[in-house]
């Protein structure tokens, strides 16, 4: 009797355990467009809450990734093409300051350009990427700053249209 109670106890702290942990991690996969902090390009802070309102695209990337390099002309493109329907493309760089600036500059970002000096891994899991270091990461936020969708790697313009058009 003692062994079928204590296998019972085990089992129900087994399974709280679990059920506990399931929502602490959902918590911390958890972030909205809020969350997003830090500097510009010209060192000016920039807050994600500043495009609530409107459909944003956030890019993690750096100049020294391939991939990232090869996604950002279609996302000038995206900006240049949607910015009228409310979509705001946002980039955060995990990158050194002068090399982020330097890069935007030669293919000409039209869309904030953000650096992540600090805390960017730690964001970029919140926002769903579970290893926070694979780039580059982009995540959709609807127009009240959640998360709508995420995709990790290189992005496909088929793949950015049918996210957008998902939130129109």
């Amino acid at each position: 009797m003692r062994k079928r109670i204590f296998l019972l106890s085990a089992g129900a702290l087994a399974l709280g355990g679990y059920f506990g942990w399931r929502r602490v991690a959902k918590r911390e996969a958890e972030s909205t467009l809020a969350d997003i902090e830090f500097p510009d390009v010209e060192k000016k802070l920039r807050h994600g809450r500043e495009w609530l309102g409107k459909v944003v695209v956030v890019n993690h990337w750096a100049s020294w990734c391939p991939p990232c390099v090869e996604e950002i002309p279609l996302l000038i493109e995206a900006q240049r093409e949607y910015r009228e329907r409310g979509l705001q493309v946002v980039g955060v760089a995990h990158d050194f300051l002068d090399a982020a600036r330097g890069f935007g500059e030669r293919l000409g970002i039209n869309y904030p350009s953000l650096v992540a000096l600090s805390g960017g891994f730690e964001i970029m899991r919140k926002q769903g990427n579970a290893a926070g270091t694979p780039l580059p990461f982009t995540v959709f936020f609807d127009r009240a700053g959640n998360i709508a969708a995420r995709h990790l790697g290189k992005i496909s313009r088929d793949q950015l249209h049918q996210a957008l058009a998902a939130l129109w």
